[in-house]
């Protein structure tokens, strides 16, 4: 090797000791296969950071399963935005939408925001008892 790559590779580990720090946690067998089972897609060591990151970011960390769920659920909503959105405009062009058809909508729209929400928490409550 030469002198010159010793000399950059001496200088890149020192830059990069000091912008990172390593720690090390020890877990049991029972704690490690606990956040084995908990993690879906990656690495029990990536899902540790993510959870400690987004404590102290205070937000909250969702397993994928919950993620792709909202994910269908904003695909859905989208949808009928789009379709609600289109019934307006057709409703406006020949004046002939009816006041309670409007609040019917409006009504369903409502029971929508409830059941999503609903849903929300009680998976959000699920997934901490899981874990």
């Amino acid at each position: 090797m030469s002198e010159s790559r010793r000399q950059y590779q001496k200088e890149y580990r020192e830059a990069y000791k000091a912008r990172t720090r390593r720690v090390n946690l020890t877990f049991n067998a029972d704690e490690y296969q606990a956040f084995s089972q908990a993690v879906s897609k990656l690495k029990a060591t990536t899902f540790i950071k993510e959870l400690a990151l987004a404590q102290l970011a205070a937000q909250l960390r969702l397993p994928d399963m919950i993620t792709d769920e909202l994910a269908t659920l904003r695909f859905a909503i989208l949808n009928i935005a789009n379709n609600v959105n289109q019934t307006a405009h057709y409703s406006h062009r020949i004046r002939g939408m009816v006041e309670a058809d409007e609040n019917d909508l409006l009504q369903h729209l409502k029971q929508l925001e409830e059941v999503i929400r609903t849903y929300t928490e009680g998976r959000i409550m699920e997934a901490g008892h899981d874990h």
